[in-house]
């Protein structure tokens, strides 16, 4: 499998989450971007024809390591707005 989206969503992940302590309306065009990816890149894997071969090719743990990484990169992307903890 030439893409890889593992390594993007981690990249989002901490981009997101830098942005949203900053600048809680950048996250938006962070999720956007993580959606957007994540769906091209792991679009190909839900084609109910092309999908099964490229699993049974590069394995289920990559399934399953691609989603949990756009999973942390939404998770942590959204954990960045929580409301900053003042110094007192």
């Amino acid at each position: 499998m030439v893409k890889e989206p593992t390594l993007l969503a981690l990249w989002g992940a901490a981009i997101g989450y830098w942005a949203a302590r900053f600048r809680r309306l950048l996250v938006l065009p962070v999720l956007a971007a993580i959606v957007y990816l994540a769906w091209t890149r792991l679009g190909s894997l839900a084609d109910p024809i092309a999908g099964p071969p490229i699993i049974q090719r590069v394995g289920y743990g990559y399934l399953v390591q691609a989603c949990g990484a756009v999973a942390l990169a939404v998770v942590l992307s959204l954990f960045g707005l929580a409301p900053k903890r003042s110094a007192g």
